[in-house]
């Protein structure tokens, strides 16, 4: 473990671990205006995730980094002076550290979960019900090893998250327009959606540290705007300044497509489904964190380039 500097005693200190992801890129600068002091934990480091994110990055001497790996033992000491942590990995890793960060002196908890959990729930793909059930055992772990160590919670469900040209759905779809100038659409393509902006969850962090109210709850985290499938991808086009064009094709070519893509590492959890999904709908009111922590959502505004 690597730390480069130590957090000041006496300033309302956060640890983040994800750090080097996309709304830690928004979090880290507002967490920092916002006054506290931030200890930034990722396996990648500071030198690394400054590589990634660009020089357009707030990252850089807002934070004081520590790398590590967040699923090892340890963590309890970047977080010594830190009351709050928030985590942006993966909600599983989270419960079996929370003994060691309530020993550390850590009282609240903010994790994310996904609206996964409900929009996959009728999935017939051995991946997607393994998403679903590690979403629902991470979501019951962490309340009772939180209510177990005196800690208090707080999950973020969020829906498909944009903003800093790194996620892992815009940037697929702006690949595949850019490779055919055409995209491929199932049904219409009329499931509705409701993109989150990645800062848009930075900024729910933020406003959640410092309410009671948003205590040992969970909120569903959507975007302010509705929209169809079809229209998200419209907005793509026209982010790459490119007339849209559409291929009506069955779900079983488009499955076929993607079980051929799930053989590359980086698309090992492409399947079918995901071509059916663009029939759904998955749309969330995220009225109850409007009303606990003024919550308000921007509508859907891709970036379709990675930070530079």
């Amino acid at each position: 473990m690597t730390v480069s500097s130590r957090i000041g005693e006496g300033q309302h200190s956060v640890l983040l671990t994800g750090a080097a992801s996309q709304i830690g890129y928004f979090l880290i600068p507002r967490l920092a205006a916002a006054g506290y002091r931030v200890q930034a934990v990722s396996r990648r480091g500071e030198l690394q995730a400054t590589r990634i994110f660009g020089s357009r990055w707030g990252g850089a001497g807002a934070a004081h980094w520590v790398q590590a790996d967040p699923v090892q033992p340890g963590l309890g000491v970047p977080a010594r002076g830190c009351s709050t942590w928030i985590h942006l990995g993966p909600l599983a890793l989270l419960p079996p550290r929370l003994g060691e960060m309530a020993a550390a002196g850590v009282s609240r908890v903010i994790a994310f979960g996904s609206t996964s959990r409900f929009t996959k729930a009728d999935s017939v793909h051995p991946k997607d019900q393994r998403t679903v059930a590690t979403l629902a055992a991470g979501e019951a772990a962490l309340a009772s090893e939180c209510t177990q160590h005196g800690l208090g919670w707080t999950l973020f469900r969020p829906t498909l998250i944009h903003g800093a040209g790194l996620d892992r759905n815009v940037m697929v779809i702006a690949g595949a327009i850019r490779r055919f100038r055409f995209f491929p659409l199932v049904g219409g393509g009329a499931g509705l959606r409701q993109p989150v902006h990645a800062d848009d969850l930075a900024l729910a962090c933020v406003q959640a540290i410092g309410t009671g109210q948003s205590r040992n709850r969970a909120y569903d985290l959507s975007g302010g705007e509705v929209l169809s499938y079809r229209d998200m991808v419209i907005r793509i086009f026209a982010a790459l300044d490119r007339p849209a064009r559409f291929l009506p094709v069955p779900v079983a070519a488009v499955g076929l497509a993607l079980w051929g893509l799930s053989h590359l590492p980086r698309y090992r959890d492409f399947n079918v489904e995901m071509a059916r999904r663009m029939t759904q709908d998955m749309v969330f009111a995220h009225d109850e964190a409007a009303h606990a922590f003024a919550f308000s959502p921007r509508g859907f505004q891709p970036v379709v380039e990675p930070p530079a």
